[in-house]
């Protein structure tokens, strides 16, 4: 199809449904989601949509006074075929698992700096902006693109931002969501600097609502609890939430995956009813007392965490790769090759895709695998929320090799 054809079809699919998805577009006309944010950048300037974070949105009154002023026609709306919608929607339910996750969701205020400042010191940000984030609704969101059956637990407060979050989560693709809301505190928020000479980020979180939620709401979300195949959890919520949490999914004999982060000495109350816990090389240091610069340090932290009585540990290393401890066995996954554009969010995005993994029966080195591949492909996006989706993953793993090392 011509880039002119395309243009033309994104269109008539923008008139009929008021809003298009950038990573949606890329998988329908299989082209890059780069090629795809092109088109919509022409339509933008053309007048035809206002651009949103992840696609666009018609703009109907400058759309209506072009076609007053005879400066454009609109032929006849174009339609997905059934066939093709119907292929991709069956393939989507051979490949998705159940993953039920309490999170929180957090707007994001992110600059771009050239380096991330030291103590006193003023930068000038080359990009600033607003976005969805939170550690619960990136996984969520990565869960979703993975091809998971999600359904996502949160809070947010009662003011302005809510009804952002609320739109974004309606927009998403998350097939199913629980949203609270609570007076007592505002929607959860988060400053993150990123710098633009390596896409290191560092990251402050106003937790608000986040929160609130109540032991009584996480006792509700049972029958979902129940219906999933993997639960997954980070620390931006209050314990009392958290536990409770993990004790209808052990009553329910789930598959239990923390990410303890941020990282809290809490965290020590809940690590032994665990069944997979995610930590980032920071993040071990803490819960093991060892300072990680290397695979050694990391083996030795992790072997270090298993004594208080978790089943697994996963220690991500960034750039490096992952580090799986067992009792029995110490294994080495290197990452994949990235050109790291935004590294906010990379965590996130492992653990959604490894929960999708791991609710669709893979063995847990090749989940781990799977979801470093889609990590690699999340850095390569700006915004801590973009994320890859699965056939994109697929195709990574299918031009490129990681070999699993055996740490002795």
């Amino acid at each position: 199809m011509f880039k002119e054809e395309r243009r033309s079809d994104i269109l008539n699919l923008l008139i009929k449904e008021g809003s298009v998805n950038v990573s949606k577009l890329s998988l329908y006309y299989q082209v890059s989601q780069e090629t795809i944010r092109s088109d919509l950048d022409y339509l933008q300037h053309a007048g035809m949509l206002q651009r949103c974070y992840g696609g666009g949105i018609l703009n109907r009154q400058a759309l209506s006074k072009l076609i007053a002023e005879n400066k454009i026609i609109i032929p006849d709306i174009t339609e997905i075929p059934v066939d093709k919608e119907t292929r991709v929607k069956k393939e989507d339910s051979i490949m998705s698992g159940k993953v039920c996750i309490l999170g929180s969701f957090n707007i994001d205020v992110s600059a771009t700096v050239p380096w991330l400042p030291q103590s006193g010191e003023s930068v000038l940000a080359s990009q600033f902006g607003f976005y969805p984030g939170g550690k619960g609704a990136n996984q969520a969101q990565a869960a979703s693109n993975a091809g998971a059956d999600v359904h996502f637990i949160f809070k947010v407060g009662k003011d302005q931002f809510s009804a952002f979050a609320l739109n974004h989560i309606k927009k998403s693709g998350i097939k199913s969501y629980s949203a609270y809301q609570t007076d007592d505190a505002p929607t959860g928020s988060a400053l993150i600097y990123v710098s633009a000479e390596d896409g290191d980020n560092c990251i402050a979180i106003y937790s608000g609502a986040n929160m609130k939620i109540t032991v009584e709401e996480i006792q509700e979300q049972r029958n979902f609890i129940a219906a999933a195949d993997v639960v997954l959890m980070q620390l931006e919520n209050n314990l009392s939430a958290i536990k409770e949490f993990i004790k209808i999914a052990q009553q329910e004999e789930k598959v239990i995956i923390l990410n303890p982060a941020p990282y809290t000495k809490q965290v020590n109350e809940i690590i032994g009813s665990i069944d997979i816990l995610t930590p980032n090389e920071t993040e071990a240091s803490f819960l093991s007392g060892i300072n990680i610069s290397n695979i050694s340090d990391a083996k030795q932290a992790g072997n270090i965490i298993l004594k208080s009585g978790v089943k697994k540990v996963i220690i991500t290393l960034g750039a490096q790769g992952s580090l799986l401890c067992e009792k029995e066995r110490t294994l080495f996954v290197p990452a994949w090759h990235a050109v790291v554009k935004d590294a906010a969010g990379a965590g996130d995005a492992f653990n959604g895709a490894l929960a999708t993994a791991l609710a669709r029966k893979y063995d847990l080195v090749s989940a781990i695998q799977y979801a470093s591949a889609f990590a690699s492909l999340a850095v390569e996006q700006e915004g801590a929320s973009s994320m890859p989706t699965h056939q994109n993953v697929i195709h990574r793993m299918t031009t490129q090799t990681n070999d699993v090392a055996i740490i002795k």
